[in-house]
């Protein structure tokens, strides 16, 4: 663990990957490295604000969800003519996000801990574009654009956590966040897990849900020190 590291902390929502990010965060730091964490996710910066205007004037105010998720749910017709806009704006951000929090500090010597990171962005990006029928290809300009900036950081390491539909739930009423669409769920399990396999030099699956937060931490640290 000397050397500067990207390490990925991706999976299905509420499955712990902010909690065992920050443990780690907390542990390489106790042992004096130079070390960073950062949040990349889709619907970031200029994308967000675009999401927020839209919502605010065209849908109702729901407090029960995000406001892209109102906005697909509730003008799906609307959605689909900015999702080209919309797609345009995030893929500016998350360049942005990720040269400034990720791109620069590696080369920095610093360990960068990323939550969703590329293989997130991908994942969502493909997961809205089949929502508007217009279905993103692995060789298409955004993905291949994606996958060139994950380049530039090298080998990656990624931990995918995972847990059961009721377990995710009750995490979800525990920190009163909002409930999750089951497609979504179900992509991240599926094009979510592929992407992050593909992208990964050392990759390392964990179903937290039937292990104690210190277990799915001890099992982390192995990991990394394989």
């Amino acid at each position: 663990m000397s050397k500067p590291r990207l390490i990925v902390f991706v999976g299905t929502v509420g499955s712990g990957k902010s909690t065992h990010m920050r443990l780690l965060y907390s542990k390489l730091k106790q042992k004096g490295m130079n070390v960073k964490m950062v949040f990349l996710k889709t619907g970031h910066l200029f994308a967000f604000l675009l999401e927020v205007f839209l919502a605010k004037m065209l849908v109702s105010r729901r407090r029960d969800v995000f406001p892209i998720r109102a906005l697909i749910e509730e003008k799906p017709r609307l959605f689909k003519r900015v999702f080209r806009l919309w797609l345009s704006f995030d893929l500016i951000s998350v360049t942005i996000k990720f040269l400034v929090s990720i791109y620069v500090p590696l080369k920095l010597g610093y360990t960068v801990l990323v939550e969703e990171y590329i293989p997130a962005t991908i994942s969502d990006y493909i997961y809205l574009s089949k929502i508007v029928n217009s279905s993103l290809r692995m060789n298409s300009f955004v993905i291949s654009y994606l996958l060139k900036l994950a380049s530039l950081c090298g080998p990656t390491q990624v931990v995918f956590l995972d847990a059961k539909d009721d377990e995710l739930a009750l995490r979800w009423k525990v920190r009163e966040s909002f409930d999750e669409r089951e497609d979504y769920i179900r992509m991240q399990r599926t094009i979510l897990l592929q992407v992050s396999k593909k992208l990964s030099c050392k990759f390392l699956y964990i179903n937290a849900g039937t292990k104690t937060i210190k277990e799915v931490h001890e099992i982390i640290i192995n990991h990394l020190l394989l």
